[in-house]
């Protein structure tokens, strides 16, 4: 059996953030795979041989905004949550999903795309975060680890979409919602946590 040719990964790397970047500039409904192609500089048949569909191109290319987003455990929730937000915000496209929101009450595809392949993931390895910070006495243990994700990333996404800032730049007020939250969810002394 004959194999075609090897696909070529740097291709595949120019196609993904392509579509990463005219998602940026141009939302959703502005995000033919003509325009995918041109700014990649490949073929339009070498985007079709990868991806049958836009949805499936924006799926892998927003999910990679995820690959180096991983949980370490450095001995405190400040300096985990300061060490996730670094590893979070490095690629540019991270600074724009915000202004995306708009888009999702008019675009379902969009919308689970965006849950599935950024939101949910990133999720998760808060929750982790937030987990091990009870397991070390940090927070107490009966505290709502889902409502504490929320405290934690409500506040910079609102602090994006009012200023337009970028990610990096929020490291400061990163530290203050943590410090806020953490005195909050502190356990309670003479209270037993469950």
């Amino acid at each position: 059996m004959t194999r075609g040719r090897p696909r070529s990964a740097e291709a595949h790397a120019s196609i993904l953030q392509a579509a990463l970047a005219l998602l940026v500039e141009e939302g959703y409904r502005g995000f033919p795979m003509e325009a995918v192609a041109a700014r990649a500089e490949v073929g339009k048949a070498t985007i079709y041989r990868r991806w049958h569909s836009k949805d499936e191109l924006l799926k892998e290319a927003i999910a990679s905004l995820s690959a180096e987003f991983a949980y370490a455990d450095t001995g405190s929730l400040a300096s985990d949550w300061r060490a996730l937000l670094g590893s979070g915000t490095a690629h540019p496209a991270i600074a724009r999903v915000p202004e995306l929101l708009g888009e999702l009450r008019t675009q379902p595809e969009l919308h689970r795309i965006l849950s599935e392949q950024l939101v949910e993931p990133r999720r998760a390895v808060a929750r982790e975060m937030l987990e091990r910070a009870q397991k070390r006495g940090e927070i107490a243990r009966d505290a709502d680890l889902e409502l504490a994700v929320d405290m934690l990333i409500g506040p910079l996404i609102y602090r994006l979409l009012r200023t337009r800032a970028k990610p990096q730049e929020l490291m400061g007020m990163a530290d203050e919602i943590v410090e806020t939250l953490v005195a909050g969810l502190r356990p309670r002394r003479g209270s037993r946590s469950r």
